[in-house]
């Protein structure tokens, strides 16, 4: 991006330029100005989208090894629970407080992955800063059109 010192002084270099010269400069510029957003905001999203596979991967990574931890403590508590009541009962009580306790985590993980934004932030700002520059350039140099 162009400071605006730079650009008064490109403006007195193009002031001596002919039309054909100064499109082929636009143009080229242009096509830099492209190839360096497009490199940004694939920057971005892969940026993003490794954000998103850490973020999957914990969460499918805390939810096996607490299924694992929870298999020993579902058992024990079956079983203390089975002195007081029948085994049945105190099965079913020990599931539904699971199966509660599953859906909140499960809830928040995909709370959690919907937060996450993949949309190319810097590029798109990038982009429009470039829009402005160039109808700048469009009004500052009426031959452009």
């Amino acid at each position: 991006m162009l400071r605006e010192s730079e650009t008064l002084t490109r403006r007195e270099a193009d002031s001596d330029k002919g039309l054909g010269e100064l499109f082929s400069d636009f143009t080229r510029e242009t096509t830099t100005l492209v190839r360096q957003e497009i490199d940004l905001a694939k920057a971005e999203i892969a940026d993003s989208a490794k954000e998103v596979g850490k973020d999957a991967g914990l969460v499918a990574g805390g939810g096996i090894t607490a299924h694992i931890g929870l298999l020993g403590l579902v058992a024990a508590a079956i079983l203390g629970l089975g002195e007081a009541i029948p085994y049945w009962a105190s099965a079913l009580i020990v599931g539904a407080v699971l199966l509660a306790i599953g859906a909140g985590l499960g809830l928040y993980g995909q709370k959690r992955l919907k937060e996450v934004r993949l949309a190319p932030k810097r590029a798109i700002e990038s982009v429009k800063k470039s829009a402005i520059i160039i109808k700048d350039y469009e009004t500052w140099n009426p031959e452009a059109h």
